[in-house]
């Protein structure tokens, strides 16, 4: 299996992964699983965040927009569109014309579920990485929207860009 193939595998199985356990913890507690479902996400969030700000830290890597992004600890699925309008130090602006993902969670009947993972891990993930960062997502897939869209920027440095 090329390494492509092996990225696209691990992300269709990680999909089916989240799923299923999203799936279970709202079946099984309602209400309350729902809500426990958004606390494990955002967890898993600031955890990768964290743990991604140090390694960039030992690496002397800026910690700022740029290095996020352009420093990512997963690769990027091969079969993800997306369109980068703006990355500098302080912003970013993207859309994500097709995400696999989406595919695997709607595939499964499992969209609103994909939807926790899309309005609670981004958000998680970045804002633990540096606190100052403000994520909106205007645009989600999961949500019925034609594409996703984030506007990330450091509060105070690049909002106007």
């Amino acid at each position: 299996m090329s390494r492509e193939d092996s990225i696209s595998e691990f992300g269709e199985l990680w999909a089916l992964l989240y799923l299923a356990m999203a799936r279970e913890m709202v079946e099984a507690f309602g209400p309350e699983g729902l809500q426990a479902l958004r606390r494990a996400v955002r967890r898993y969030g600031e955890l990768r965040g964290r743990r991604l700000r140090e390694r960039h830290e030992a690496q002397g890597l800026p910690i700022n927009i740029r290095s996020l992004f352009e420093h990512y600890d997963l690769p990027s699925h091969p079969e993800m569109v997306r369109r980068r309008a703006i990355l500098t130090d302080d912003r970013l602006d993207s859309t994500v014309l097709h995400c696999p993902y989406r595919e695997v969670w709607r595939r499964y009947g499992g969209e609103h579920l994909g939807l926790i993972y899309c309005e609670e891990f981004h958000r998680a993930m970045w804002r633990a990485y540096r606190d100052d960062i403000v994520v909106e997502q205007p645009e989600i897939m999961t949500r019925g929207d034609p594409r996703c869209r984030f506007i990330v920027y450091i509060q105070g440095r690049g909002e106007d860009e």
